[in-house]
């Protein structure tokens, strides 16, 4: 994974829940049980579907919407959107699962995939789908001139190719288990071909738009206002025939104006977290919150390993000292659980039964002072200094980093706080001249598909974008690259579940907390995807009115 892609994905999350955040409210009907284990309570893939037509809803997001172009998509605006406008060759199920999309995948080889297009695929101009437009689509990522966030995912790619009018043949150098999820998700949405070369610079933006197949297609974007998409009536799939005519995406980057608009009705739905007005929400009934599964996870980067946090014993005890159970109520409100590992169950988009079992057996993370102590004083840190990056600005970052000093000075460390604006904040992520003298800061980071392998690789492999420290441990090398070529879905989740035992251990990262993804409508309305899946595949296909 890309440095650019990262870094821009990880800081929008910061933005997100540290200025404004989702919200919460009472909660709605979850279906799909919560694995066992420290996640208490039932979390949702989806929410029952719309039976009623509805003309038009307002739907909120934090900022608005840089571009409609795929390539540059790294944030909430423009996935939640895109996710409707533009579909992939596969596509990801609200449980995580992949399944066929626009094509159907087959492999003659393990370095040979074979994607046939479905029949009758137009896009929203009528003109129909072509084994060309896939491979320009998926080309465009791999071009350094455009300057895309997702080069990296196609770091095993030899060739793509249009191997007859309706299939697309992509080679690879080395298998590649890990490239399908990836095409199920940003990397692989399909536009047209003619569309964008006629638009040239201007596709993606206000004045070109976009052109694409989806369920919804773009009717209008007034920068710093609202923009409109409708529903597809001449949508490829006679199956999918969405209740919401019209969908008025409309910034609302104030959290107390975002509350006040979901109340009133000025906004019909949002997908958010550690939203500050949690309380407030949740007695009203105007409002729905669905607590969903979520992909992403809090989690303290240690940036360094020069200095106390080298030793894998002062890791381990600050971890040990950390109140997790005090983030979740005062940072998320009640709308986050208690980790294992750095990614939860709504990841395992497949071989659950491997996962659950390495998800029981991993220990819990139990606040623990006196053995903490212990650690510190074994490893001959006690009084020594740790510094810590983070920002009064945000909120959820300021908490935790609150709860991380605590935890430091509990158990005989001490503590130094750089604290940096909300804008500056992206710098420890970009600039290593702002992590010298920083031994970590904090992040909310999320894989693209429902693997832990997504988010795990940028942080543990040598090479992994987020690997700040210089972490390398070849036991964990090991069986996530055997992972990555490993065609067994089964034996895929048992190469990631024991490196992520091993990590565990080491601790090149902390996890803080898993937050839920939080889904608010206004009560007369249902249908939504509830699960992170919403920032990929279309989440609004069986949204409709109640009753």
């Amino acid at each position: 994974m890309e440095r650019g892609r990262t870094v821009r994905r990880s800081m929008a999350w910061l933005v997100a829940i540290g200025l404004l955040a989702g919200a919460c409210g009472r909660s709605a009907p979850s279906n799909q049980a919560t694995p066992s284990g420290p996640v208490s309570e039932a979390l949702a893939t989806t929410t029952p579907a719309g039976t009623k037509p509805v003309d038009r809803i307002t739907w909120g997001t934090y900022r608005e919407v840089n571009s409609l172009d795929p390539i540059y998509a790294f944030d909430y605006p423009e996935n939640t959107i895109l996710s409707l406008l533009c579909e992939t060759l596969l596509r990801q199920q609200p449980d995580g699962t992949i399944e066929p999309g626009l094509a159907d995948l087959s492999y003659t080889d393990p370095t040979h995939l074979v994607f046939t297009l479905k029949p009758g695929i137009t896009f929203w101009d009528g003109n129909p789908l072509t084994a060309d437009d896939v491979v320009f689509s998926l080309k465009r990522n791999m071009d350094p001139s455009l300057g895309g966030f997702y080069g990296a995912v196609y770091d095993r790619v030899s060739s793509i190719e249009a191997s007859a009018p309706n299939e697309v043949t992509i080679t690879l150098k080395q298998p590649d288990y890990w490239l399908p999820g990836e095409l199920a998700s940003t990397s692989g949405w399909i536009v047209e071909k003619s569309y964008v070369e006629s638009k040239g610079k201007d596709f993606g933006t206000p004045t070109g738009g976009t052109m694409c197949t989806g369920s919804y297609k773009l009717e209008s974007w007034k920068p710093g206002d609202v923009l409109t998409v409708v529903r597809n009536d001449n949508y490829w799939d006679p199956s999918v025939h969405p209740l919401v005519r019209e969908i008025d995406f409309k910034p609302t980057p104030d959290e107390a104006s975002l509350t006040s608009a979901l109340l009133n009705g000025g906004v019909n739905g949002y997908y958010g977290f550690a939203m500050s007005t949690i309380p407030q929400l949740k007695q009203s009934s105007s409002v729905t919150v669905t607590d969903g599964f979520g992909w992403n996870s809090d989690d303290f980067i240690v940036s360094s390993f020069d200095g106390p946090l080298g030793d894998v014993r002062v890791r381990r005890a600050l971890s040990m000292a950390l109140d997790r159970q005090a983030i979740i109520d005062a940072v998320y409100k009640g709308s986050a659980v208690l980790p294992k590992a750095f990614t939860g169950p709504g990841t395992w988009g497949y071989g659950r039964s491997v996962f659950q079992q390495a998800w029981n057996d991993l220990p819990d993370l139990t606040q623990n002072i006196d053995e903490a102590k212990k650690l510190v004083q074994d490893a001959g840190a006690v009084g020594e200094t740790i510094t810590l990056g983070m920002s009064n600005e945000l909120a959820n970052i300021a908490g935790v980093a609150s709860a991380y000093q605590a935890a430091a000075e509990a158990i005989g460390l001490h503590v130094k706080l750089k604290a940096v604006s909300a804008q500056n904040y992206i710098n420890f992520f970009i600039d290593p001249k702002y992590r010298q003298g920083v031994d970590g800061f904090f992040t909310v980071n999320y894989g693209d598909y429902a693997d832990p392998a997504a988010l795990l690789a940028s942080f543990v492999l040598p090479n992994g974008s987020q690997n700040y420290s210089g972490y390398s441990n070849p036991e964990v090398t090991r069986p996530l690259e055997a992972a990555r070529t490993e065609a067994d879905p089964d034996k895929r989740a048992q190469d990631i579940a024991e490196a992520q035992k091993l990590i565990m251990q080491d601790l090149p990262w902390i996890p803080n907390v898993l937050p839920n993804t939080e889904l608010i409508t206004s009560s007369n309305l249902t249908g939504a995807v509830a699960s992170f899946a919403y920032m990929f595949s279309p989440w609004a296909n069986e949204l409709g009115g109640t009753g």
